[in-house]
């Protein structure tokens, strides 16, 4: 879906969370993913575009995943959900019929510094708690 973010210095952050709070790092640290993610989301519904038909739109369906591991890294996926994501990539990627109207990279593009911030600042707080 989405290509991955390395956050210099948040390493550090986080090994001092999972020092400090042990098992409960997770949670500070899976409550930072989804905030950012949520950042992600709501600039993707405010620029995909909504047709006129009466059906589910992409802008109703966008989600966050919960949080997902895979090799030892953490990351929660943003986008379209089942019932609207088959229909994402041709306005995001046009068609032969329709120029693109891509919404998933701008937003992500947008948003992505923000996102960061976001997630270092929940991290931070966990460190506070």
């Amino acid at each position: 879906m989405a290509t991955g973010i390395k956050l210099e210095g948040i390493d550090e952050i986080l090994t001092a969370i999972r020092v400090k709070l042990g098992k409960a790092a997770d949670r500070v640290e899976n409550r930072g993913l989804r905030a950012a993610g949520e950042v992600i989301a709501e600039e993707m519904r405010s620029r995909v575009n909504v047709s006129t038909k009466r059906q589910t739109h992409i802008r109703d369906d966008i989600r966050v995943t919960g949080v997902r591991r895979r090799e030892g890294a953490k990351y929660v996926l943003v986008g379209p959900g089942k019932e609207t994501g088959w229909r994402a990539h041709f306005l995001e990627f046009g068609t032969k019929h329709m120029h693109a109207r891509p919404f998933i990279y701008p937003a992500f593009h947008a948003k992505r510094r923000q996102a960061m911030q976001i997630m270092a600042e929940e991290f931070r707080k966990g460190l506070r708690e």
